[in-house]
């Protein structure tokens, strides 16, 4: 990768001003503004984390935000340093598309990526902005009041405003002449502004006592622009500072807040999609999909929108033609209807691909100590992982294409989990992820040959995931041992017998492969396995293990494939 040129200046000069008429896309800003915004949602993700109550009480928005900022990071310092500002700005609203985690970081990459076209269009700063907001506000399928969405708008129509002011107040060429920094700055404050206000706009937030946490890291973001816009091309750190009220104090969320820390949260309204109360989906799927750029690609969105909108909430597809002949969106939704969700994925792939296609169970999100990535080709298999507590990687099955998960993809699964270890189950070798997994302290891959083998690590974890932290004793020392869920794993997998087989076959299989000492038979059948034979499998284990239970569990994959598991006491 080239290193980031972040400006040329001599040495000792110190900062210095942006040049009167100097616009927004300046390279040099673009580079200080993604360092600063993502060094100030990294460092504040868990505050962000704490108040995060809508649409899901998830507590992880903060983290999205950050996960998702970082990826354009990334993708700017890796740009050329010859690389306009335009070019770094479509560079970074890719990256974050690609890489966004959770609701509110699919809307930051759609903002970003309305600043992006925007940008390329030759707009002024006040513009880029609105077009953000917008494209950020059409990108959810049912926006509400009190988001980040508002705080979004708010900030456009300051940055409106402020223009207009100065044409009138000093005529025309006034707003070049003076730069984007009062424009940026007046929609940072702006945007302040409407998180605070975002307490009284949704009855959530007002039950637990907290302003909006999307809207809260939106307000960082935009700080960070503003820092980035006064400081100019500086090769300082002006990251993670202030100069919305005049001052240069590291931002801290606390001044957003009435009284310090917010009050803890004992009882969450029913939330649903971000825009409705309501009820929302138990289950998280996200998709990336890409299509060949057509005369039709902009309608994409809104058609992935209305379907997923008819079996999930809190809807959200961002992304479009980039202009690079291949069309890519990023889709979300809160679901308890998975296999109608990802038939709708796997419909709009039918000329295209699908990647990163992620599900998970949102009540299994909090901070612990352990958590698991799960990669399987059995879409009928990915509600029952989820609800384990996995975070499930779908790698096919689906009748389209899927691209198979990289690294970078395992380490931002991981990432999801909420935990600080975490244990790969059927996922690619992830020791190449590199800054990718530096979000847990340990990613541990673990031999699982087939789905069954996951399905028994998971089972053996039982009611261990979300696996709790150890408690802490005053001197910093642990009340309780940490768990070793490598070893629980290692132990139940030692257990397993595994058979492959087709559905013709398999009740004999099952008839030789169970006896005495059977506790448990596993079965994981195929689509199109024979009617029936679930039954047949139930009475010749009756026969063979009449104390053994059986778990019958469908892959949703096509063919008549069978997997046959037994334990036995050790």
């Amino acid at each position: 990768m080239t290193d980031v040129d972040s400006g040329s200046r001599t040495t000792g000069s110190g900062p210095e001003p942006f040049r009167t008429g100097v616009r927004l896309e300046d390279p040099g800003l673009v580079r200080a503004w993604t360092r600063g915004a993502t060094a100030a949602l990294r460092r504040e993700r868990a505050a962000i984390d704490r108040v995060n109550v809508f649409p899901v009480a998830d507590a992880d928005t903060g983290t999205n935000l950050y996960l998702t900022f970082r990826e354009g990071d990334r993708a700017v310092a890796g740009a050329p340093p010859e690389a306009t500002g335009t070019q770094l700005l479509a560079t970074l609203a890719r990256a974050a598309l690609l890489g966004a985690r959770g609701n509110s970081g699919v809307i930051l990459s759609e903002w970003l990526r309305g600043l992006a076209v925007a940008a390329r269009g030759g707009a002024g700063t006040a513009e880029l902005l609105t077009r953000a907001a917008t494209s950020a506000r059409s990108a959810v399928a049912r926006p509400a009041d009190g988001t980040i969405l508002t705080a979004a708008d708010a900030a456009a129509a300051a940055a409106r405003a402020t223009e207009t002011s100065l044409e009138r107040d000093a005529g025309p060429g006034s707003v070049d002449a003076a730069g984007p920094l009062p424009v940026v700055t007046a929609a940072a404050a702006a945007a302040r502004t409407a998180a605070l206000a975002s307490r009284d706009e949704l009855d959530a937030l007002r039950a637990a006592g907290v302003l909006d946490a999307g809207a809260l890291g939106l307000v960082l973001v935009l700080d960070a622009l503003v820092v980035a816009t006064a400081a100019g091309a500086s090769t300082g750190e002006p990251a993670g500072v202030s100069v919305v009220d005049g001052s240069m104090d590291a931002v801290n969320l606390d001044q957003l807040l009435d009284a310090g820390a917010p009050p803890p949260v004992t009882e969450t309204p029913d939330v649903g999609p971000h825009g409705a109360e309501g009820g929302t989906g138990g289950l998280e799927l996200m998709f990336v999909l890409a299509a060949p750029a057509s005369a039709t690609a902009e309608t994409v969105a809104a058609e992935l929108r209305a379907a997923l909108g008819e079996v999930g909430d809190s809807v959200v597809v961002v992304g479009g033609d980039a202009g690079t002949g291949t069309a890519v969106w990023q889709a979300h939704v809160h679901t308890d209807h998975l296999d109608q969700a990802l038939t709708i994925a796997a419909d709009a792939a039918r000329e295209g691909s699908l990647a990163q296609v992620h599900v998970r169970h949102l009540e299994a999100v909090h901070q612990h100590e352990w958590g698991v990535v799960a990669a399987t080709s059995a879409p009928g298999l990915a509600a029952e992982l989820a609800h384990a507590g996995a975070v499930v990687l779908l790698t096919g099955g689906l009748g389209s294409t899927v691209e198979a998960p990289t690294a970078d993809d395992v380490g931002r699964a991981a990432a999801s989990t909420g935990a600080r270890r975490v244990l790969l189950l059927g996922g690619p070798d992830a020791g190449a992820g590199g800054e990718a997994q530096l979000d847990v302290d340990e990613l541990v891959a673990v031999p699982t040959p087939t789905d069954l083998h996951a399905v028994v690590a998971l089972a053996a974890l039982g009611t261990l995931l979300p696996i709790g932290l150890p408690d802490e004793l005053p001197d910093g020392s642990a009340a309780s041992p940490a768990v070793d869920a490598r070893a629980i794993v290692d132990q139940a997998l030692a257990a397993l017998t595994v058979v492959e087989t087709d559905g013709a076959a398999a009740i004999d299989a099952l008839r030789d492969a169970a006896g005495p000492a059977t506790t448990l038979v596993t079965a994981l059948l195929d689509a199109d396995v024979p009617d029936g034979l679930s039954d047949g499998l139930a009475a010749v284990l009756a026969e063979r293990a009449p104390e053994a239970e059986l778990v019958v569990l469908s892959t949703g994959r096509p063919g008549d494939g069978v997997y046959l598991g037994t334990e036995e006491d050790a």
